[in-house]
């Protein structure tokens, strides 16, 4: 049987948009980096908070005990599909690289072209055999610090 680690990394070399959404939970929870422009508003994506429910995800409360130090982008598969699909129709593309792994966490360089106007370090948390969390970093440093115990 395949590890996470495995399923993940062959989902982002596939480069193949599907085998990555599948991964994902039905309720999943994309935090990403408060102040930052992901340069996605072109491509007809809302990605600030004011285009959100009341707590910056979706629609609404999902119940989630939300870090609001991190600006939640999505609170569920469709929602990082929608996001997902529009960096890749604005022509971006990427050569993402797992760094590490502990327990049910990875850490991911994305190494985004064009590059974003920062570094983009994803944390990837898994229960089970699907991501239930993922968590944006500005440096890989701070990425790793979260990953250990």
């Amino acid at each position: 049987m395949a590890t996470n680690a495995e399923r993940l990394r062959a989902a982002l070399d596939s480069h193949d948009l599907a085998q990555l959404v599948a991964l994902l939970d039905e309720r999943v929870v994309w935090r990403g980096l408060p102040d930052f422009d992901y340069g996605m508003g072109d491509a007809g994506i809302a990605v600030d908070d004011h285009d959100r429910g009341p707590d910056g995800c979706g629609e609404g409360d999902d119940g989630l005990d939300h870090d609001h130090e991190h600006v939640p982008l999505c609170s569920s598969r469709e929602e990082v599909r929608a996001i997902l699909e529009g960096f890749v129709a604005a022509g971006n593309t990427g050569q993402p690289a797992i760094v590490a792994e502990t327990g049910d966490s990875l850490v991911v360089d994305q190494q985004v072209e064009p590059g974003l106007p920062f570094p983009l370090h994803q944390g990837f948390t898994f229960r089970g055999a699907r991501i239930v969390l993922i968590q944006d970093y500005a440096d890989r440093a701070t990425a790793l610090a979260d990953l250990s115990p």
